[in-house]
């Protein structure tokens, strides 16, 4: 049988069972026209922003126990957080176009508060806009941690000599930028010192 069909044994005898489609039709989104009625079929979103992870290094790991610091690795990694701060900025610009609005009854008032707010200038919507926002703030200001030093211990010898408070203090201004995504959030921000 084909991949659509297939002999299915029931108690009464054998039928043939139609499997649903494995790709549903994409829908593209509808402004509310004052309608009663639901369609049936609901789409898919197709994200044509998609994001392909950078590289990441590896190295060979036989080090007998020792801490290593390799600068190229942590110039790679700044590279790397450096190109999660545009997407944000932009996932954070899209939202902020997006307006709920699904019509004139009690529950549908009740969905368009919750997603834009009283005035459309608050809730879910404007907290992800934050949440967004102090996320791109937080990938900044890690890059620039972790680029300072690696220009600091450009060499081996140098790195050798990084302490925990070095890494800790190039750090310390995200950790301040996390909290507050935290709370944006909903949450109630970290702890550590």
């Amino acid at each position: 049988m084909s991949d659509s069909k297939r002999a299915v044994i029931h108690s009464d005898g054998p039928r043939v069972q139609h499997d649903a489609p494995k790709h549903p039709a994409v829908h593209e989104p509808q402004r509310y026209d004052g309608s009663t009625s639901v369609p049936s079929q609901h789409g898919t979103f197709d994200n044509s922003y998609a994001f392909t992870p950078p590289p990441v290094p590896s190295g060979s790991g036989d080090h007998a126990g020792a801490t290593r610091v390799d600068t190229p690795s942590m110039t790679m990694f700044a590279d790397n957080i450096d190109k999660l701060i545009k997407p944000t900025a932009d996932a954070a610009a899209a939202l902020k176009h997006i307006s709920v609005a699904p019509g004139a009854f009690y529950h549908a008032n009740q969905v368009r508060t919750k997603v834009n707010g009283p005035n459309a200038d608050a809730g879910l919507k404007e907290q992800y806009i934050k949440v967004l926002a102090d996320l791109g703030q937080g990938l900044g200001d890690l890059r620039d941690g972790i680029k300072q030093l690696a220009q600091k211990y450009t060499t081996v010898e140098e790195a050798g000599k990084m302490s925990a408070k070095d890494l800790q203090n190039a750090m310390q201004a995200s950790k301040g930028d996390f909290t507050t995504l935290s709370n944006d959030a909903g949450g109630a921000g970290g702890g550590g010192k």
